[in-house]
């Protein structure tokens, strides 16, 4: 065999390796894809709307104990910031009059 025939016989097993590794690939992301639209079809009818109703649950939860946690120590500082306001109020002694 000359050298010209083994070049062909090279490109041949060459392109029979591109293919095969083209075709492994080919058929891999096929079924990615196929696992995909089942996914997403699985998320439409019943992933999204438990996800959704699960999430406006946590929503409800976390707002009724945030309130329940955060309404005493916001009425603390009401009451404080209002004596303190009143006790700066009789314990200061009036701006308006002016001395004459």
């Amino acid at each position: 065999m000359t050298l010209g025939d083994w070049r062909d016989v090279s490109l041949i097993l060459l392109s029979l390796e591109g293919m095969a590794i083209a075709l492994i690939w080919g058929i891999i992301f096929y079924y990615l894809w196929k696992g995909f639209r089942v996914a997403y079809r699985w998320l439409q009818w019943t992933g999204l709307p438990q996800g959704r109703r699960y999430t406006s649950l946590m929503k409800t939860y976390s707002q009724y104990y945030s309130y329940k946690i955060a309404r005493p120590i916001v009425k603390t500082e009401e009451v404080m910031t209002q004596a303190t306001g009143i006790i700066r109020a009789l314990g200061t002694p009036s701006r308006s009059r002016s001395r004459r």
